[in-house]
């Protein structure tokens, strides 16, 4: 294997960390927003538990709404900016979210700003709603759920409706749902983070089998027919290997390595992914004729990708987020 071609395997979109697959908890994410917009619903928390991918199913929920509902005002955010103990600072990153490009001003103009900017992307996009998309919600504090509330105020006067769907990780955003209870802000709790829901880590054969039928699909380099899996196997796809029909012998690895059951704890994306590009690279240095890879192949990579360890840690994770208040 020369260097170059090393260098090639680097750049593939299967290890590009900005690659995001359409798997099937995200198919699941965006019919569960689909719903609550159809019946006008001011918005959903989503939960899940570290390493299971909630900020890529944001990027591509945003992406699937953008172009199955062209008409919507989509708008992404982090609340990472909790951490600044600058009310300007907190608006200025939001302008910056919504693309706005005067940052300077007191904070009463910088938040006149966002509201103006709001309702003009509603008015130009025609939009009943701003869907606001909210990532690391377990990072909010009573002033970020304030101030939502009062920019679904001021939206609502113009007759536009704040959609928020939040995604935070638990115990931790249960903990931040439990700290608004006890300051007595159930108005809060019922208008932003009465409907929670999980986002669920891979549990299922069907999770995997079409993650792997994606690989066997997709093409790279764009302007060849090579698919991915073709691409780190040549010589074994020529001879009639197909990633998608693995699922099975990757689940057996699975639960060679685990106690635990994979359908009530399931697995983290970022392992899985780990233990997927672990057995691509090992197979494109050994892919020959004649050459099939063994069973042993997925024992290999689920066994360098940790992923024993990190599904007894999401089975410590649920049971402590199961005593905490709702």
């Amino acid at each position: 294997m020369t260097a170059f071609a090393d260098l090639l395997t680097i750049d593939h979109p299967a290890f590009n960390r900005n690659t995001v697959l359409l798997t099937e908890p995200i198919k699941e994410l965006y019919q569960i927003v689909r719903h609550i917009l159809l019946v006008r619903e001011s918005g959903c928390c989503f939960t899940a538990q570290s390493g299971v991918g909630k900020t890529r199913a944001l990027v591509l929920l945003e992406h699937l709404l953008r172009d199955r509902m062209p008409e919507l005002v989509v708008i992404r955010h982090n609340s990472w900016n909790q951490q600044v103990s600058s009310i300007r600072a907190f608006f200025k990153h939001f302008l910056t979210a919504v693309g706005h490009p005067e940052l300077r001003g007191e904070t009463f103009d910088l938040r006149h700003r966002l509201v103006r900017r709001l309702i003009d992307l509603a008015r130009v996009y025609q939009s009943p709603f701003v869907v606001l998309l909210i990532d690391e919600a377990n990072a909010m504090r009573l002033e970020d759920f304030l101030f939502l509330k009062d920019i679904y105020n001021e939206l609502d006067r113009e007759g536009v409706q704040l959609v928020t769907i939040m995604m935070g990780q638990d115990p931790d955003f249960s903990d931040v749902i439990g700290h608004l209870r006890e300051m007595g802000k159930s108005d809060l709790i019922s208008r932003f983070a009465r409907r929670r829901q999980s986002f669920r880590a891979f549990s299922y054969k069907e999770d995997v089998a079409s993650i792997f039928a994606q690989y066997d699909s997709s093409v790279w380099p764009a302007e060849t027919s090579q698919t991915w899996t073709q691409f780190f196997m040549p010589t074994a796809w020529d001879a009639g290997f197909r990633l998608e029909n693995e699922t099975t012998r990757f689940f057996d690895a699975v639960k060679k390595c685990s106690p635990h059951s994979v359908h009530k704890v399931g697995f983290p994306a970022r392992q899985f992914f780990t233990a997927l590009r672990r057995y691509l690279t090992v197979q494109h240095h050994r892919d020959a004729p004649g050459v099939f890879p063994s069973s042993e192949a997925w024992d290999d990579a689920v066994d360098f990708a940790l992923l024993a360890d990190s599904i007894a840690e999401m089975k410590g994770e649920a049971k402590r987020a199961q005593g905490r208040p709702r």
